[in-house]
């Protein structure tokens, strides 16, 4: 869908520029930015997962048991804390996207041009893009908030086995 809208966006920036134009090409640069805000978080996610899974399998060759449940719960803090701010992030793009969508769904419907209402129903795709943009964040935030809840859970463990004076 969004292809197809590129597309005929490139149909018509060929034949006139206009105001519908620019508007249009603005509202395409706002969703990119949120696009690779979401990808950005992702990737951050998809790595401190990485890590975590190399350092339970470092941690699991690792001869000295003794020694492992020692550095275990610094590292579980380290993630837990990395996590934590992630999950900042996402709040924050969460606002981002509340900011936005207004503008994603008055420009696309506003956006009035023949070339683009014969074969396009822009009013439909501003709605998928909401819907869309919405299901992105509330996945990544119970993505977050499962980490985080995996995290914590070993680290209550050991703190009910070794509680700190």
């Amino acid at each position: 869908m969004f292809e197809r809208l590129i597309g005929k966006q490139e149909s018509c920036e060929k034949n006139k520029g206009d105001d519908n134009i620019r508007q249009f090409h603005s509202l395409i640069c706002l969703v990119n930015k949120q696009v690779n805000r979401y990808q950005s978080l992702n990737e951050k996610a998809n790595d401190i997962c990485n890590r975590m899974h190399e350092n339970d399998q470092d941690a699991s060759s690792e001869g000295s048991i003794a020694e492992n449940s020692k550095e275990e719960p610094k590292k579980l803090e380290y993630f837990l804390e990395e996590m934590f701010q992630l999950q900042r992030y996402i709040v924050a793009t969460g606002q981002k996207l509340m900011e936005i969508q207004s503008k994603i769904a008055s420009g696309f419907v506003g956006v009035q041009d023949d070339a683009f209402a014969a074969s396009f129903d822009m009013k439909r795709f501003a709605d998928c893009l909401r819907t869309l943009f919405r299901q992105i964040q509330r996945g990544l935030e119970v993505r977050i908030s499962r980490i985080i809840g995996d995290l914590e859970g070993p680290l209550a463990w050991d703190g009910m086995i070794h509680p700190r004076n």
